[in-house]
């Protein structure tokens, strides 16, 4: 066929095909098209194999309390959630105020650990201003407190 490539290559999908029908032939035909000649031939249409799933490795600690992590949530105007999870047994503790503010802060660090039902050994938080204020580093720091 005057050194032509073959056109109907069984690994090729429709975009393809059509590529190469383009390009050695100068013939420019729709995928439809395409996909409607391949199904009269009796073509089965490529599945693309699928990769798996990437299982999210959790982070986990060994022992509870060992570390405690902290953020907040804008729930609606005027309404912020407070959320401090264990990262060993995902023990929750949750409170909602209406400011994000370290004197909140401070009052939900007390709230957690009057509510965990072991010792905190060390808290972790955003780098969000209700985290970061002067007074918070300082009760936060009297235990052990990281920043992330």
């Amino acid at each position: 066929m005057g050194g032509s490539a073959p056109c109907a290559d069984a690994t090729w999908g429709r975009e393809e095909s059509k590529s190469e029908l383009k390009r050695v032939h100068d013939f420019d035909v729709s995928r439809t098209t395409i996909e409607k000649v391949l199904r009269s031939m009796d073509v089965k249409p490529l599945s693309r194999p699928r990769r798996p799933l990437k299982r999210s490795t959790r982070y986990s600690r060994h022992s509870p309390g060992e570390r405690v992590q902290m953020d907040t949530c804008k729930i609606a105007p005027g309404v912020f959630q407070y959320t401090a999870i264990d990262d060993c047994t995902r023990v929750r503790v949750l409170a909602i105020y209406p400011r994000r503010i370290a004197a909140n802060s401070l009052l939900f660090l007390e709230h957690v650990i009057e509510e965990m039902p072991f010792r905190v050994q060390a808290s972790q938080t955003d780098r969000r201003r209700e985290f970061f204020a002067y007074c918070f580093l300082n009760s936060a720091r009297s235990g052990r407190h990281r920043r992330t």
